[in-house]
């Protein structure tokens, strides 16, 4: 029988905190080496000589966060293995971001991924998707930094302030100070600590419950081993069509239009090894986005006969509380284990908030401040640090609002249904057509933004049912007690309860599911912004034109479209940015 609140023991503290100061360290390291460094490029992009595989864990340890590690096993707890189809596109996604996307922003090594745009379209582009790069990606990351203070408020006593406190001033701390190289070492490290515990997790998980053969036949009798249906109902929740159009969306995102992902795919020497990284990355987020799956079916085999959820006494109210209620009671005899599990959810959001911040403050100075103050030695540097510590600060605070909106992977796709559609769009509009222009592309940006917003809404509205669970705690699993109560009434009111679970007639739907909220995005900008960029040209009664290095090579290859004259990649620096003699300036 288990006590009314699991305490961490002495082996359990050391390792979390083992885990932190490490991190930690990692800065203080490279802040003492790179000290004497009054390189911005340095200090943002590790002077464009990192080593690929640790690059690839960077991306890796960047966006299989402590989302990914918390949220995908509750998805599969609650609606089954719909969404790891969506790892199919791992094969298809990176590979083409490498060929379309990836050689035009090296071409011109830029440091914000936004200066493309002011060159191929106008300062009003680059501005607003840099301002909405900075709005989306400080959301996200204060989801990913709620995520493991949920973790230890499950477990411990610790209060929820305590826990974002903790974690956010760790991460601000050693990104401050190190930069891109000390955000780099410590993704290493949180990489293979997050791979440790996953293992951990489904090795523990499988011995208690008679071995993996026996987990996917207690999956297969609860509905939770499925294939999605071919159908065609947009209202539907998950369909092989929105996981294959939103999947492909997020991975195209985020290889060809995430700031984040392009600079460390832009810290590298050359385009070839750039390359290199994004294929050493698919296996790597590949083979951990199948572990978090199948620690999902472990976690429902476990619980099995004893939903959590649903039991007499409500033991948890969130499926974000899955993962952390299932290490107290599986591991609660073994110790270290715990401690060691926490520290890997600490590890997979420090990740992403430290990168997040880094990147926020690259492009914040790239964008804006750059432009208007002095450029003198060291000063850049210190711009960017001060930069990151605002952003450090800002994300802790954020991320206890965040707190109260949804479960976690839902509330990821829904942040990003709403900008990460029309971002790439504008970028795919750029590199992939001669006729698009400023003021075009605006408006079909705007236009989706605002359907995106509609959309969310909407969704927010109604909850989608999940697949059957076992309420009656009167067998099965003997490690569930009616007595149990977690640390968790102190921040109650701070978390998504689970309302009860109701049946939707087919009028109460949605009438569209949100797993098509950034396709749609994407649809709607792509065809706004080109078809308004005709007729705008056809008002002027001129027609852009538009220099090679600003289109993709793919695009030109295949359409062996007439380019200007003077599109040679080996003189792009000396191009203007203005392409269009006759473009009026929209800037601000």
């Amino acid at each position: 029988m288990l006590p009314e609140k699991l305490v961490l023991g002495a082996v359990d503290y050391t390792l979390i905190a083992a885990a932190l100061l490490v991190s930690a360290g990692i800065g203080v390291y490279f802040q003492r080496t790179s000290r004497k460094t009054d390189n911005n490029e340095d200090f943002v992009l590790g002077g464009r000589a990192l080593a690929p595989f640790p690059v690839a864990l960077s991306i890796l340890a960047t966006f299989m966060s402590a989302l990914s590690l918390m949220g995908i096993p509750a998805d599969v707890y609650m609606y089954g293995t719909n969404l790891a189809f969506a790892n199919l596109l791992f094969l298809v996604a990176p590979v083409f971001c490498n060929y379309f996307f990836l050689p035009v922003f090296f071409g011109d090594h830029f440091t914000s991924v936004y200066e493309y745009l002011e060159r191929r379209f106008g300062k009003l582009t680059r501005r607003l998707l840099s301002a909405m790069f900075s709005v989306q990606t400080g959301l996200f990351t204060a989801v990913a930094l709620y995520a493991p203070a949920l973790a230890l408020s499950a477990v411990t006593n610790l209060s929820m302030w305590t826990s974002i406190i903790s974690i956010g001033a760790i991460c601000t701390f050693y990104c401050t100070l190190g930069g891109m190289k000390a955000v780099l070492w410590t993704d290493v490290f949180q990489a293979c600590l997050m791979y440790t515990t996953l293992f951990v997790i489904c090795i523990v998980g499988c011995i208690q419950l008679g071995g993996i053969s026996k987990v996917f036949e207690m999956s297969y009798d609860g509905g939770r081993l499925v294939v999605p249906e071919f159908t065609t109902d947009i209202s539907q929740h998950y369909t092989m069509y929105n996981i294959m159009a939103q999947g492909m969306l997020v991975l195209l995102y985020t290889y060809g239009g995430s700031q984040i992902a392009l600079q460390r795919l832009m810290a590298v020497k050359d385009l070839k090894t750039s390359k290199l990284v994004t294929y050493l990355s698919i296996p790597l987020c590949l083979s951990f986005r199948l572990l978090c799956a199948l620690t999902g079916l472990i976690v429902y085999a476990y619980f099995k006969e004893c939903d959590p959820l649903t039991g007499p006494d409500r033991l948890i109210r969130s499926p974000d509380q899955l993962l952390p209620f299932f290490i107290t009671n599986a591991m609660s005899h073994l110790p270290g284990l715990p401690g060691l599990c926490i520290a890997g959810i600490f590890s997979a959001s420090l990740s992403t908030v430290s990168s997040a911040i880094n990147s926020l403050a690259a492009v914040t100075y790239e964008d804006f401040l750059g432009p208007l103050l002095p450029v003198t030695k060291n000063k850049p540097v210190m711009w960017t640090k001060l930069l990151s510590l605002l952003y450090g600060v800002t994300c802790i605070v954020l991320s206890f609002v965040m707190g109260t909106i949804g479960t976690l992977i839902k509330t990821t796709i829904l942040l990003r249904g709403v900008f990460a559609g029309p971002s790439l769009a504008v970028f795919a509009l750029g590199m992939g057509s001669t006729l698009a222009n400023e003021e075009g592309v605006v408006i079909g940006l705007i236009i989706s933004i605002v359907l995106g917003f509609w959309l969310n809404f909407g969704v927010n509205v109604i909850r989608e049912p999940f697949l059957p669970l076992e309420a009656a705690c009167t067998s099965g699993n003997a490690s569930l007690n009616d007595n149990i109560i977690l640390s968790v009434d102190s921040w109650m009111s701070n978390v998504t309860t689970l309302p009860p679970k109701v049946d939707i007639t087919p009028t109460d739907k949605f009438p569209v599911a949100y797993m098509w909220f950034s396709t749609i995005g994407l649809v709607v900008c792509l065809i706004i912004g080109y078809l308004c960029s005709i007729i705008i040209n056809c008002i002027r009664g001129t027609t852009p034109e538009i220099s090679e290095i600003y289109l993709s090579p793919m695009r030109t290859w295949f359409f062996k479209t007439k380019l200007s004259p003077n599109g040679n990649r080996k003189n792009s620096k000396n191009m203007d940015l203005k392409i269009n003699p006759n473009h009026q300036d929209t800037s601000f």
